[in-house]
């Protein structure tokens, strides 16, 4: 039976005799569904330490002895866990060990009486470690057996990065399996081949160079023309971006090979170019899945473009240097951009982006940083007159990074850049450079090194999330924790959209940058951190994302204090807070001139009617050319409620005390009947419209009786207010006979503010408020005869925390 899947494994994937185990177990499911050829690399760090002996054999160090003695420790008890029976078949592979490190130990010591390390000798050395792996993986697999690579893999005499003849490769390939498939030892037996190697003609030992094992499996896979090449590693497949660098990358189900190629060209760990191209040619898929956790789909590297999602990948590659050249003997002369780049090629310098304006007067370039000083040095003899008459000029932008998006979908598509671009500037990373291909599946930019991590993460969000917004929280009390409760409880799309990253109370304080998992978030947070605002606040400036949202549920004037400070550093502010909308003018200013600097948004719709829409009402008109001519209102759902149930069948004190018992009422309910909250709503109001007021300049009846301002707790208070019933008797009477009953109103008109307790005519809007409803009405040059009329709950932690959310929302 023919041979239909090849499967290698990575260094990573035989580590120890453990993992070994697993990729027995691995090998073993798929022979029951498939005839395979399994592929190996060196145990894990093998190659490495083979290496290291090279060098410490150049320098005759005695640390030699040491490494060579953990090197064959290692392999000897390998085959003592993972060999053991028959004993005859352990003794052989234990004495085939044995000599092998034999034949390692001579080679070092001809390596050691030569004149530096050649790179036929490194090639030799380095074949040590799949030569040890493949065999002892081959007598621990039931039924299977080793194969040399060196004997089917032909190569030219490039040491370590030697060149496949595959005329001869494929030959000796397709007559070696026909041949065991025929022999009655080999027959329906799993090959164990040995990967990253092969052999010249004169049979002198060569390596494959990066990405060898994989290029192997790729090679004898197209060889034997499989249906499907296994890259098995440590990852669940290829991602949409680095993990350790955007914690909601995901796992793409299916890529093409174009695709790959691009994103391995621009950084992603996905599998090396050259090693896909024997697999391209032959239209062969290429299945990437992790070893231990083989349940998992992985990811399928194929001819067939899917066009869903648009963008498949975002990469980035590190320690980058822009090169400018620039002058008007550039502009408009043929050969000049030949001049710079055949002058970066004989400074064997990769050029790796490059940029050009239409005006031709500019070439921009990027270079890795380690060969900007090469490329410099041909670049200024190259341009030497030019530069000496000024006619041109060479300048570099050092520490940048180059991000990429990569993706069939996005050929032909309108408004791709568009949308990155603006997510990009909208968070306040500067772009260097851009550059796309004609084949418009990359686009590529280049940012400071400093901003790498956050480009890739609001690129990420933007195009893999819908624009996900971090929310960092202070304050889980009614509102806060309920605003919690409310996100997690959202529909999928739109939870997606929202990321908690930081929660912190009085108590306690929780962080992820992935995000916290709302399921429970109370026990989490009491299993959180110490509480330490400046801690938790420096945390959530660092972190390298996008689109942040601070969302402050106290009634702090210190955690007010900071906005100005938050918003600098590029977050976003939603708040109830009335503190900071109430602190001096030029305080009040400098925020919103920052938001509008880093095109960030304050948002506070809850500062004055809770879930009721006020503040962008009263922002509509204003943007539409209204005017507004005075506001009146119930402001206060407290005082609505304590007025609309005094009546006179229940005496005052009563009626507070019952609206403290039912939550209406702050803890102590003097808070409410001070009229401050109203006052500062009012306040909030008149500088939306425009006053430059003051607190202070507020005027504000105090409903307290001024012998019970100063009583300390307000379980006292309570009692004592009882000796005022009869004064707030007496007001309501008069109110009645007057046809007239008893709110409590704030009024702002020609920069006049007034909260005060009234008399309010029965034909007034303010006298059918009713439970612990808001009432707002605005007369506006437009409605002079009528005014705009809001109404609805205006307190209770519910509507307001769905304010909250709306306004996150709205971000």
């Amino acid at each position: 039976m023919k041979i239909t899947k090849v499967l290698k494994f990575g260094g990573s994937s035989v580590g120890t005799p453990k993992m070994i185990k697993g990729v027995g177990e691995i090998v073993k499911a798929a022979s029951k569904r498939d005839r395979v050829a399994v592929v190996v690399s060196a145990f894990q760090g093998v190659t490495d330490q083979l290496l290291k002996c090279v060098r410490l054999t150049a320098k005759n160090d005695k640390r030699l002895f040491d490494e060579l003695k953990n090197l064959k420790e290692r392999h000897l008890k390998a085959v003592k866990l993972l060999v053991r029976k028959p004993k005859y078949l352990r003794n052989n592979v234990l004495a085939h060990v044995e000599s092998l490190f034999i034949e390692l130990v001579a080679v070092l010591e001809k390596i050691a009486k030569e004149k530096g390390v050649s790179n036929k000798n490194l090639d030799w050395v380095a074949s040590f470690g799949e030569r040890l792996s493949a065999y002892i993986i081959a007598a621990s697999t039931k039924n299977a057996y080793f194969v040399d690579a060196r004997e089917l893999v032909r190569t030219d005499n490039n040491f370590v990065n030697a060149a496949v003849d595959f005329n001869a490769t494929n030959r000796k390939i397709i007559h070696f399996f026909t041949e065991k498939q025929r022999g009655k030892e080999t027959k329906n037996k799993i090959p164990i081949i040995t990967g990253f190697l092969g052999s010249t003609s004169k049979r002198e030992i060569t390596t494959l160079g990066r990405g060898g094992s994989d290029y192997s499996a790729a090679i004898f896979g197209a060889a034997l023309g499989v249906k499907v090449v296994e890259i098995w590693t440590d990852v669940d497949g290829v991602m949409s971006a680095d993990p350790r660098l955007v914690k909601r990358a995901v796992v793409l189900s299916q890529i093409s090979y174009e695709e790959a190629i691009e994103m391995a060209y621009f950084g992603a760990k996905v599998i090396h170019p050259a090693t896909m191209l024997p697999a391209i040619k032959k239209g062969i898929p290429i299945l990437i899945k992790n070893t231990f956790n083989p349940i998992t789909p992985g990811t399928w590297i194929q001819k067939k473009m899917v066009l869903e999602p648009f963008v498949k990948g975002i990469t980035a590659i590190d320690d980058i240097v822009l090169v400018n050249i620039g002058g008007v003997s550039l502009g408009g002369i043929p050969g000049s951009a030949a001049r710079v780049f055949e002058a970066t090629a004989r400074a064997k310098a990769n050029v790796i982006l490059i940029s050009q304006a239409s005006s031709e007067y500019t070439i921009c370039f990027a270079l890795k940083s380690a060969e900007l000083s090469a490329a410099l040095k041909v670049l200024r003899e190259e341009f030497r007159k030019e530069i000496k008459s000024g006619q041109v000029s060479i300048s570099t932008v050092p520490s940048q990074a180059i991000i990429a998006l990569v993706g069939d979908g996005m050929r032909g598509v309108p408004g791709i850049a568009g949308k990155l671009f603006k997510a990009i500037g909208d968070n306040g990373v500067n772009i260097s450079a851009i550059a796309q291909g004609g084949s418009e599946r990359n686009i590529s930019f280049v940012v400071d090194l400093a901003d790498k991590a956050k480009a890739l993460n609001v690129a990420h969000d933007e195009f893999f999330l819908g624009a996900t917004k971090n929310i960092f929280l202070i304050g889980t009390g009614n509102i806060g924790g309920t605003l919690l409760d409310q996100i997690h409880n959202l529909s999928k799309s739109d939870f997606n959209r929202l990321r908690v990253c930081g929660i912190i109370n009085a108590f306690n304080m929780l962080t992820s940058e992935s995000g916290i998992n709302l399921g429970g978030w109370q026990k989490k947070l009491e299993k959180g951190e110490k509480p330490d605002f400046e801690k938790w606040l420096n945390w959530a400036k660092e972190l390298p994302l996008g689109n942040k949202v601070f969302v402050d549920c106290t009634a702090s004037d210190g955690v007010a204090r900071k906005y100005i400070e938050i918003a600098e550093v590029g977050f976003n502010i939603v708040t109830p807070n009335k503190k900071f909308n109430v602190r001096p003018m030029k305080e009040y200013k400098k925020l919103r001139e920052v938001m509008a600097k880093n095109k960030n948004q304050f948002l506070y719709e809850t500062n004055v009617g809770a879930a009721l829409p006020i503040i962008a009402p009263l922002q509509d008109l204003l943007k539409t050319g209204d005017r507004i001519t005075k506001i009146e209102g119930v402001f206060s759902g407290t005082l609505s409620y304590i007025f609309n149930n005094f009546d006179g069948t229940k005496p005052f004190s009563k009626v507070v005390e019952e609206a403290k018992k039912l939550g209406y009422t702050e803890p102590d309910p003097r808070e409410d009947l001070s009229g401050q909250d109203v006052g500062r709503k009012l306040l909030v109001l008149a500088r939306e419209i425009g006053y430059e007021l003051e607190f202070k300049d507020i005027e504000i009846e105090n409903l307290v009786p001024a012998a019970l301002q100063r009583v300390k707790v307000p379980g006292e208070f309570l009692k004592r207010l009882k000796e005022f019933d009869g004064y707030f008797k007496k007001l309501l009477e008069k109110a009645y006979s007057q046809n007239k009953v008893l709110r409590y109103v704030a009024r702002l008109e020609r920069g006049r503010a007034v909260a005060s307790l009234q008399a309010v005519p029965l034909d007034n809007p303010l006298a059918s408020n009713r439970g612990a409803d808001n009432i707002f009405a605005f007369w506006t040059k437009r409605y002079k005869e009528r005014p705009l009329v809001v109404q609805g709950p205006g307190a209770g932690r519910e509507v307001t925390a769905a304010g909250v959310l709306a306004d996150i929302l709205r971000i």
